[in-house]
């Protein structure tokens, strides 16, 4: 038996603004961990060491995988999505290195 149409838009409705907010809290950690990746940037650039950590990308990784376990998500999108995360983190590492350098 179908369900009617209120109730399947209320349970839709219901639904997305769940969605909504998961979204928020996405884009709001994003802003606290960029907020933090940029006192990295500075912490690096003062001190002369490179943009780019590839030991500690390795141990992000497995953390990464370790945290997605059996949970369904696909293990390859998470990686990638990390990867353009760092690779944004990076690229802001290396304009505070050279704003330092100037």
């Amino acid at each position: 038996m179908k369900k009617n149409k209120i109730n399947v838009d209320l349970l839709l409705k219901h639904e997305r603004s769940t969605i909504d907010r998961l979204d928020a809290i996405i884009v709001n950690a994003l802003i606290e961990r960029f907020s933090v990746t940029k006192k990295i940037g500075l912490i690096k650039a003062e001190n002369n060491i490179k943009p780019h950590d590839e030991k500690r990308e390795k141990t992000q990784v497995k953390t990464l995988e370790k945290l997605i376990g059996d949970s369904g998500l696909d293990r390859k999108f998470v990686i990638n999505l990390m990867k353009l995360i760092t690779t944004e983190s990076k690229k802001n590492h290396e304009q505070i290195k050279k704003k330092i350098g100037e």
